[in-house]
Order: structure tokens, then sequence, then C-alpha cells
């Protein structure tokens, strides 16, 4: 005959509707939890501001991220689009973060002015860091195209050592598509002029087309909607080199292969192809230093001191909105490859670690801004 202890057995007894109860009431807490984060954004519209004009390709990647991020977010709000340009690219950026409604419906998506920063360009009033931060994503190099009509005729990358003095354009100061031309014409010693103020994508092209310039650098999704297909299938304009970005911890570049062409390089290996040695110097250290911060065009923060909740609902989505195979096959059809995806404190090593730039590098990096005499038409001559 088995002994029971009964006192024992009470207590097991007892632990057991403990258990039952707990796990009750958590579930219960989870579902009240669960029915408020829905609630939070239900009926609600949120406003995505673009700092740029609506044809571009930073517009371009705001459409097909908008487009399923809505269903990810618990309430299924309305999400839209509005372009606000103007303040050299940071009047939008500066809207959200002065003006941006705390409850998580006003987002900035488009990559912050890091570089304009450190170099103290006028114009910037925002600190990244107090941002509320949902994501960044990025890491596919931007490339720097070429008419094949720049004397004395550009049939391959190397040619472009022997051209005259030319004039390269792009959007603003600090800008990615300016800022890699500069500073790899820079790098090779190269005989330029840079102007900004060009819109968008297609005001540079047009501006390539009418021989106004001869070069400019864009990323993946202007490379894909206007010149893959066109001038540069047809030859009359020619791929020089690729700008990979660089990890923030090792300093490695994230080569794409042939993202862009058999035939086209990172810059590092043009330079030791034309050069015969590995760059090196402030210039390029100030490259290297871009490269590690200046990479995550598609960042999407809301205002300073946005609700927790939705921050925390808001990131949830956009990392399941990048995982979604209807995005995620809408960006690599349109870029050619996946980017790197930062979500909420990930993002936040790259705001609290960018001022790290060495003095030399950082003095060569405010003259390579372009902020000398205005031309006519508010364009900045360097």
């Amino acid at each position: 005959m088995k002994y029971t202890n009964i006192e024992n057995f009470g207590l097991k007894r007892k632990s057991k509707w403990a258990a039952i109860g707990l796990g009750a009431l958590a579930a219960f807490t989870f579902g009240i939890s669960s029915q408020s984060e829905a609630q939070y954004f239900k009926g609600k519209t949120i406003e995505i501001i673009v700092p740029a004009g609506a044809g571009g390709g930073l517009t371009r990647n705001a459409r097909r991220f908008v487009q399923n991020y809505g269903k990810h977010i618990a309430g299924n709000p309305t999400v839209i689009i509005k372009n606000m340009v103007g303040g050299g690219g940071q009047r939008g950026i500066n809207h959200v973060y002065k003006n941006g409604k705390k409850d998580g419906t006003t987002l900035m998506w488009g990559p912050l002015n890091l570089a304009g920063i450190v170099a103290g360009l006028r114009g910037i009033k925002y600190d990244p860091a107090k941002f509320t931060t949902i994501g960044a994503a990025g890491g596919l190099p931007f490339i720097t195209i070429v008419t094949a009509d720049l004397k004395p005729g550009i049939k391959v990358p190397s040619d472009m050592m022997k051209a005259g003095r030319f004039i390269s354009g792009g959007r603003i100061p600090g800008g990615a598509l300016g800022m890699y031309s500069i500073l790899s014409f820079d790098i090779l010693g190269l005989n330029y002029k840079h102007v900004t103020g060009y819109r968008n994508q297609p005001k540079l092209k047009a501006a390539l087309m009418g021989k106004e310039i001869k070069t400019l650098t864009t990323g993946a999704p202007g490379y894909y909607a206007f010149y893959a297909n066109d001038l540069l299938k047809k030859k009359t304009a020619t791929a020089l080199y690729y700008h990979p970005s660089l990890d923030a911890k090792t300093g490695k570049p994230n080569l794409v292969g042939d993202l862009y062409g058999k035939n086209v390089k990172p810059l590092a290996e043009f330079y030791q192809d034309v050069k015969g040695s590995a760059p090196s110097g402030d210039k390029w250290e100030a490259y290297k230093w871009y490269s590690t911060y200046m990479v995550w065009s598609n960042t999407l923060v809301a205002a300073p001191g946005t609700d927790p909740k939705a921050a925390a609902a808001l990131r949830k989505a956009y990392r399941a909105n990048w995982n979604d195979p209807q995005t995620k096959g809408s960006f690599r059809k349109a870029l050619g490859s996946d980017s790197l995806i930062l979500v909420g404190e990930e993002m936040n090593s790259v705001f609290n670690n960018f001022r790290t730039i060495s003095p030399p590098a950082l003095a060569y990096l405010r003259s390579a801004l372009g902020l000398g005499t205005k031309k006519k038409g508010g364009k900045k001559k360097k």
C-alpha cells in the first residue's frame, strides 16, 4: 500500500491551481495588451515625410516600403507619403524633429545628414540621437557614372584618368549623390567642378543628357530606374566604379560582385588599377568614414519623445515588413540585392558613434562639402 503525504498533496493541489490561475491571468493580461496595441493605431493615419522630390529613388523606395507596412502595424492604420523638399534636403527632417506628433503618426523616411552635422553645415536643426529610431535599411553601394563624350572619350573606366576639367552634379551639400563624386574625384586627383541644387534623380539625368554636367553618382534605385537600361545600355554613358558600404565594427567593405556589371569595381580596386598602389591619406579616411555612416538611405524615424508603445509597434512592423515576401521581392527587383537592416537600438550605435572622425579627415570633409559662393539659381560651386 502506497503512503500519501496529505500535507504535500494539499500543497501540490494549491500549486497546481495557482499555476493555472497565473497562466490564466497572464493570458488575460496579454489579451488586454494585444487589444490595447491593436486599438492604438486603429483608425489613424500615419504620415511619412520624404525630404526629396516625388520622382527620385528615395521616394520610390518609400513607396515600395509603404505598400505593405500598414498591414504589419497592429490596428491596420492608413500609411501615406508626403514629399517635403527644401532647405538643402533638411526641411522635411527638421519638420519631423520639431513638429512631428508624439503619437507615432508622423515619421521621416530618408538619410540623416551626419556628414553635415560633423562638418557644421548650416540648416541642420536636429540631433540624430534624439529622434525615436524605428529602423534603417541601406548598405547598398552608390555608383558613379560619366558620359561617354567627355573628352578625350570614355570607353572604359580607366579612360577617366585622361579627362580634362569637367562638371559634376549632385542634389544637396553633404548628400551621398554628390559627396561620393567629390570624395572619389579628390582621391583620384581629377580636375572638376561640382554643383548642387538638382532636385531629384530625373533632374540629374536631364542635366547629364543635356550636357550640363558630365558625371553624377546614384544609388541602386536610380541606377536601375534611370540608367542601366537607357544610357548605359546605349553606351552613351559609362559606369566608372562603385562605393561599397563599410562594416562599422570590422571596417571591411560590403562587396556586391557584379551588381553593376562584371567590369565595374569598387573605388579601392579602381584606384589600385590606375595608380598602382592602395589609397591612403586624409581624403581616404574621410571616404571610409562616409562609407560607414552615410549609407543608411532608408532610415525611418519618429519625433523625439514619441510614445514608447507606438515606437515598439512601429519597430515590430518595420522588421516584419522587411521580412514580408512582397516587400522583399519588390526591393530586390528594384535594387538587385537585399538591403542591410537595423531596427531600433541597433541603429543607435550609428547615431552615437558617427562623431568619431579624425581632425585631418574632418578638415578635408568640411572643404569637400562645397560650402563656397552661391551660383545663380541657388547652386553652389566647389
